[in-house]
Formats: C-alpha cells, sequence, structure tokens
C-alpha cells in the first residue's frame, strides 16, 4: 500500500485583467469618496470625517477613508495573493463608516453605502471567477 500525501492544492492568483479591475476600482471608489467630500463640505454638512469647516476635523479621522482606499489599491498592485481579501474587508470598512453617520447627515451617508457597495460587488466578482477557475 502506498500512503503518499495528497497532492497540494494549486493557488490560483487573479489574472493581470482582474488585477486592472480591481485597480481602476478602487480608483474610482477614491474619486467618488472624494467627490462625496466635497460635496458635503459644499452643502454645509460635511462628512464626519472632515468635520465643519470652522473646527476641522482631527487630521487622524482624514486617514481612516484613506487607509480604506489605499490597502485594497496597495494589496492589488503588491500582492495579488491578499488582493480579494483586502478588497472585501475595506469594502465593508467603507460601508460601515458610511452606516455610523446615517442618523445626522443621511444623503451623504447613503452616497458613502452606496459606493462601498458598489466596491463590493468587484469584490465579490473577483471570489466568483477565482473559485470558478480553481
Amino acid at each position: 500500500m502506498d500512503f503518499a500525501s495528497p497532492p497540494t492544492p494549486i493557488e490560483v492568483l487573479p489574472s493581470d485583467g482582474w488585477r486592472t479591475v480591481s485597480t481602476i476600482t478602487w480608483a474610482g471608489v477614491f474619486a467618488a469618496l472624494l467627490a462625496v467630500a466635497i460635496s458635503s463640505r459644499t452643502i454645509g454638512r460635511p462628512i464626519w470625517w472632515l468635520g465643519p469647516s470652522s473646527t476641522p476635523a482631527s487630521p487622524f479621522f482624514i486617514t481612516i477613508p484613506l487607509a480604506i482606499v489605499l490597502v485594497p489599491l496597495v494589496a492589488t498592485l503588491r500582492s495579488p495573493r491578499h488582493m480579494t481579501t483586502a478588497s472585501w474587508v475595506c469594502s465593508l470598512a467603507l460601508i460601515a463608516t458610511g452606516i455610523a453617520e446615517i442618523a445626522s447627515n443621511p444623503a451623504i451617508s447613503i452616497a458613502v453605502v452606496v459606493i462601498g457597495v458598489a466596491a463590493l460587488m468587484e469584490s465579490i466578482a473577483v471570489v466568483m471567477v477565482m473559485r470558478q477557475y480553481r
């Protein structure tokens, strides 16, 4: 009897096409968040991480959405192995930042949640494609 070890699973990395889709998605998320931040400040109802013009929020707070966008971008460009995990975790974090303000600023909050859901849909698409070709 031959008790050979089971074959090791082959790791499937996202293709260059899906890496491009992820990069474009997160660049779009950054642009959309920038547009929401500018719009919220213009209409006089700034998002929680900006704060009002008279008393701006701490610079620490602005790093939160910036990190949420930069982590998946860096993971996509530098470490495709972690691209999908970083993407869906940051998508959920973005949705959470939008939900955090829903009572005080519902329109801006819904815009941020929609942006987060769009990024989550891209993450789900990448995971589904990777599972199909595994």
